[in-house]
Order: structure tokens, then sequence, then C-alpha cells
């Protein structure tokens, strides 16, 4: 495979995930009050979210290396720009990790006639938070595949005839 090639099949990849998470997302729609809600919409952010992390290909560099691949952000409608960048977060953080910041975790030690109590507390983050902007996050999927459509387009006329 060439340099174009894998840029294009990765192009159509990103707006596959983009499909992907836009699906869930109406189905999410359909279905609200089911107990698994929480959970698809959580695995459709991330969804969402795998266009814009780094991908290795298969093709290499001129100096051996895998071309990391990832969608950039100029797809993305300005007015949606934040949210965005929140639901990202939210992937990186929250979704697909666990990270301490966002817990703000405290821990206690204390010694008692019965030996030592260790406890924490932290805040509980459910991953759901942007669910209320379902709709919102719908329309930014869907303005980011209409310029996506054209690019893929655009790439597709590029590339060359195989036999």
């Amino acid at each position: 495979m060439t340099e174009q090639e894998e840029e294009y099949v990765h192009f159509v990849s990103c707006i596959d995930d983009l499909n992907d998470a836009w699906r869930l997302l109406q189905e999410i729609k359909q279905c609200k009050g089911n107990s698994l809600v929480g959970a698809a919409f959580q695995f459709a952010l991330i969804e969402y979210s795998k266009p814009y992390k780094v991908s290795i290909g298969t093709v290499s560099n001129s100096k051996g290396k895998s071309i990391p691949r990832k969608l950039d952000e100029s797809h993305i409608p300005a007015t949606h720009i934040q949210l965005h960048k929140r639901i990202i977060d939210a992937r990186d953080q929250i979704l697909a990790h666990s990270d301490l910041t966002v817990m703000e975790a405290k821990l206690y030690v204390k010694n008692s006639p019965h030996g030592k109590i260790v406890g924490t507390g932290q805040n509980k983050i459910y991953g759901t938070e942007e669910l209320s902007n379902i709709d919102t996050i719908i329309d930014l999927i869907e303005r980011t595949l209409d310029s996506m459509y054209v690019e893929a387009e655009r790439l597709a006329a590029a590339l060359p005839v195989t036999s």
C-alpha cells in the first residue's frame, strides 16, 4: 500500500467510526430508560474519539518508522469545537482511562484501637455528563461527516488506478 492509499483507507475508517457513533446515539435516543444507555453512550463517545487518536499504519516513512495517522480538527464546525474538546478530554481522562486528577481522590489514614483504618474519598464520575447534549453531539457528527464526505471524494479522485 502506498502512503496516499493508506491515507485514504485511514480517512474512510474515520468516517466509519463517526458513523458508528452516530448510529449508537440514534439508538440511545430510542431507548431512554434502558439500563444500558449509560454504557452505550460511553462507548459512542469512544467511537467518536477514535479518529482523533493516533493510529499506526503499515506504511513507513523514509526513516523506516510507521506513519502515525489521526484526524485533525479541520472538519469540526467551529460552533462545536468546545464540545468536541470536552468529548476528547472525557475519553482521555474518564472513558478509556481513570485519571486521578479528575477523581480528586483523598486518602484518609487513622489509627484506631483495632488497628489502622484506611479509606478514600473521590468524585464519582459516570462518563455520561454530556448525555443531556445528545442532540448537539449528533449535530456535531453529522456536520463533521458532511465535510468529510467531500474530502473523501477528493482523496478518492486523486488515487491512481491500480490493475
